[in-house]
């Protein structure tokens, strides 16, 4: 949310982004718990949040997008 704030300020001099490691394991690795079982869902959430990521570092995202 707050990346997407920033960058719905279109005049910015520079793209501005953040580390986006955490952002997309964390959901996908409780998801997953090293269980093969978990492994489709896991990359769902993991696709989930990278598409969010993106929408924000464009400053496009919405919380409504996360339902």
């Amino acid at each position: 949310a707050n990346l997407n704030a920033i960058n719905k300020h279109k005049d910015l001099p520079w793209n501005l982004t953040f580390s986006y490691g955490r952002a997309l394991q964390s959901a996908a690795l409780k998801a997953w718990r090293g269980k093969s079982e978990n492994i489709e869902k896991a990359q769902k959430i993991f696709n989930h949040r990278a598409k969010m990521n993106f929408l924000a570092a464009k400053g496009e995202w919405s919380e409504v997008l996360e339902n």
